[in-house]
């Protein structure tokens, strides 16, 4: 191994606990109610808040490539819930999330389309006024700016963050929910 690589393993062994490519990270939070949006649904939803999710694109994002990510979750206090409870708590909230993130995607690709549109209409219309030379460079320069943000939007922010969740679900291997209370 090079010495980069040794120094970051080292940095990483700090905070993970880490055998061949899996490193294991333990997130401990006091009480499940700290994870829980309250402000949500109803008496009978349970939507985690963000606190739980952003700890684990924070892990994900320090990790290599082809690590792996195994999450042990220890709650000490689980309240009303039960350990069963929580952990289909965390896999519906999962599967919502993975959903914003679809609906999202879908909203960008179609806003990415339309500005295309919009700047291919806007371009065919300075080619119509190319005999008057200052609307000809006002519309075609906003033309040229709407197909661009729409290409920007349909194709290049859309794989970033394409990437970025293929590399969260591939790299998480296993999450466990644990209790904390010593018994």
């Amino acid at each position: 191994m090079s010495k980069r690589k040794d120094i970051r393993m080292e940095i990483l062994k700090h905070y993970f606990s880490i055998q061949d490519n899996v490193a294991t990270l333990n997130l401990v939070y006091d009480t499940f109610a700290e994870l829980i949006n309250s402000n949500f649904g109803g008496d009978n939803i349970e939507k985690l808040n963000d606190k739980l999710f952003s700890d684990i694109y924070e892990a994900v994002s320090l990790l290599p490539k082809k690590f792996k990510l195994n999450l042990h979750i220890v709650i000490n206090d689980f309240g009303d819930h039960t350990k069963k409870e929580c952990e289909e708590i965390v896999k519906q909230n999962i599967s919502l999330v993975a959903y914003r993130t679809i609906k999202a995607y879908n909203q960008k690709l179609t806003s990415g389309w339309s500005l295309i549109g919009a700047g291919a209409v806007i371009l065919i219309l300075s080619y119509l006024l190319r005999d008057h030379d200052l609307w000809f460079d006002l519309i075609n320069i906003s033309g040229t700016l709407f197909v661009w943000e729409g290409v920007n939007m349909a194709f290049l922010e859309r794989n970033l963050e394409h990437k970025a969740i293929k590399k969260l679900i591939s790299s998480i291997q296993n999450i466990s929910i644990e209790s904390g209370e010593q018994q």
